[in-house]
């Protein structure tokens, strides 16, 4: 969502980003907002449940509204569908929830626009075929892969360390962190959008470790982050990897 975001203003675009506030803090705020304030700080970030409502209120200082998780915020209208599918974990056991990961049948990908395999770099070039020709019985839709290229302000490489994340799929980070050649000591997982509290980060530090987390996990320890192993912090930036002219066709349509 960042990633298109950028893109549509570097083509001269007013962009809005809704979404729903999930797990909003005392400041009106998640985890995720702070990460996107902090690659966007200029664009306006709305989080309400009824999203028209909320796009209502600036449309006429808006060319294109991005909704952030939005694919069954079925009663706003849309000009295209963009569904992400994790590529370490595409399928959620089949299931929908609670039994599975799933918000809808497989099915439900008829609706799509486009279709992105994420994290396609982390999976064998077979396992990511099936994962096509099951994503391709159920849509028309093209297909793309992406990779989300890490960055961190120190190396990693060669150092022990202790992952720690609150995210929805924490295997995917821990093996994105041995990619970027550190040798996983320790992991400490939370649910997802966990809220650090001053006792959890006292724990982490006191580890000894380097502790490497996540965008998403750091803008909640660092205000409460003291004194004791260094905290490194995982940024990614979107790289598509095939069908990358499929991506640049659906925002130039935008």
């Amino acid at each position: 969502m960042i990633h298109a975001c950028q893109v549509l203003r570097e083509r001269g675009r007013r962009v809005a980003i809704l979404s729903r506030g999930y797990r909003a803090d005392a400041t009106g705020q998640n985890d995720e907002a702070r990460v996107i304030a902090a690659h966007l700080p200029d664009v306006p970030h709305l989080q309400q449940p009824d999203r028209f409502a909320a796009g209502m209120t600036i449309a006429d200082r808006v060319d294109v509204f991005v909704l952030d998780d939005g694919f069954q915020h079925l009663p706003l209208a849309r000009d295209a569908d963009v569904v992400l599918i994790d590529a370490t974990d595409p399928f959620g056991g089949g299931l929908c929830a609670p039994a599975g990961r799933l918000r809808e049948p497989i099915d439900a990908l008829g609706r799509a626009s486009l279709v992105i395999l994420t994290r396609a770099d982390l999976v064998p070039r077979e396992e990511l075929g099936d994962s096509m020709r099951r994503i391709r019985a159920a849509t028309a839709a093209p297909i793309a892969t992406a990779a989300f290229r890490p960055t961190c302000e120190r190396p990693l490489e060669d150092h022990e360390v202790l992952v720690a994340c609150g995210i929805g799929n924490p295997r995917a980070f821990v093996a994105t962190v041995e990619s970027m050649g550190a040798r996983v000591a320790a992991t400490r997982i939370f649910r997802d959008h966990h809220a650090y509290t001053e006792s959890d980060a006292a724990d982490l530090a006191a580890s000894g470790l380097p502790v490497v987390v996540t965008e998403k996990d750091a803008v909640k320890l660092e205000p409460i982050w003291k004194a004791g192993a260094p905290l490194h912090v995982v940024r990614i930036r979107f790289e598509a990897l095939e069908g990358g002219e499929e991506i640049e066709r659906l925002l130039d349509r935008l």
